[in-house]
């Protein structure tokens, strides 16, 4: 399978929306894909020991948000037949290179063992949102870039920023000129300058509230959680909120998935429920029941959380057991609820996520 054919999988697939401009951009992949597995070949064939490895020219794509470049960069990397290969958010990437210089401390020339060992691990190397802001990483990626490109690495890299604009004003960023140099002689530089956002498209089609409680409910909270998050690192261990772990499904940045039992059927105080708005824009929560009427404590942690994350302006992704207006009726607190019913409908409305994203993205 090429780049290209997994690409019109997922379009015949309904996963995404056919788009010229990302069929361009696939055809510079289709390119990377060719020369890399005929260079696979001759590394891995009967003389691979005679063969000097050559260094494919890879790809830097650049743009804005949510137009697609995580989901280009996964159809060229689930596309390659070999298993020699590496995909990571830079964050990642960055991370597992300081963990390396530690172990490698005190030797002559760290970043060439460190380019060794991952010219060994992978031939390609693919990471999402190339971002240098640290001056740490400024000084390091030079003489990287240099290591691993000498050693045959072929680097397929994502970033919203046009890489004549990395570390623009950062410290000493003459020291980090070669590292730009490099990535423009060694990639195809290709700005995709798509004006659509297809995670706001995806919620303005899917919608951001799933009902009944079903797979398919299930299948729409797990894709819009993958189309929000583009391949940003997951996790899944509890956060801590004022001293207190809280288990979650998984978080990715500034999204969190929430079950509806560890968040509103334990006790929580609305302190919880201000620092999840200060720390996240989107909040997941699934398995929302139709509350009863001696389900007092639930109903009004519901009410709170609701009002937390409506003034906060945070958007909210639900699965639940029933419509919005039979989640809780003819029960106690129904006129308290009333207002909480207003403000589901309402986060559920383009405007609200509309301007949300707008707000999240400048």
């Amino acid at each position: 399978m090429t780049p290209l054919d997994y690409y019109h999988q997922q379009v015949e697939s309904g996963v995404i929306f056919r788009d010229p401009e990302q069929l361009v951009v696939i055809q510079s992949l289709q390119r990377v894909h060719r020369d890399l597995l005929v260079e696979h070949a001759k590394r891995s064939g009967l003389f691979a020991f005679l063969h000097k490895p050559q260094q494919i020219k890879g790809i830097y794509l650049w743009g804005g948000v949510g137009i697609g470049k995580t989901f280009m960069m996964d159809c060229f990397y689930h596309s390659l037949p070999f298993t020699n290969k590496l995909r990571l958010h830079f964050h990642q990437f960055m991370r597992r290179v300081h963990n390396r210089l530690t172990e490698h401390q005190g030797e002559k020339d760290p970043l060439q063992a460190i380019a060794t060992e991952l010219s060994q691990e992978a031939m390609v190397l693919c990471f999402d949102e190339l971002l240098v802001s640290d001056i740490t990483d400024a000084m390091l990626l030079g003489r990287l870039f240099k290591a691993l490109f000498s050693k045959g690495m072929c680097l397929i890299a994502t970033s919203n920023t046009a890489p004549d604009d990395l570390y623009k004003h950062g410290l000493q960023r003459s020291q980090f000129l070669p590292a730009i140099q490099l990535l423009k002689t060694q990639t195809e530089i290709i700005h995709l300058a798509a004006s659509r956002d297809y995670r706001l498209r995806h919620l303005k089609e899917a919608g951001v509230f799933y009902t009944p409680l079903n797979n398919e409910s299930q299948q729409n909270m797990e894709k819009s959680f993958d189309v929000l998050t583009q391949g940003k690192e997951i996790i899944y261990s509890p956060i801590y909120l004022n001293g207190r772990s809280i288990r979650i499904i998984k978080q990715a940045e500034d999204t969190v998935w929430f079950d509806f039992d560890d968040i509103c059927r334990v006790p929580r105080s609305q302190r919880d429920y201000l620092s999840i708005a200060e720390s996240y824009h989107t909040v997941f929560i699934s398995d929302v029941p139709a509350i009863l009427e001696n389900e007092k404590d639930t109903i009004c942690l519901f009410i709170s959380l609701v009002d937390v994350l409506y003034d906060a302006r945070v958007r909210l992704v639900i699965s639940a057991a029933e419509s919005v207006q039979e989640l809780y009726n003819r029960c106690q607190f129904i006129m308290e609820f009333s207002r909480t019913q207003s403000r589901l409908l309402e986060m559920q409305s383009q405007n609200y996520f509309v301007s949300e994203f707008n707000r999240d993205n400048g």
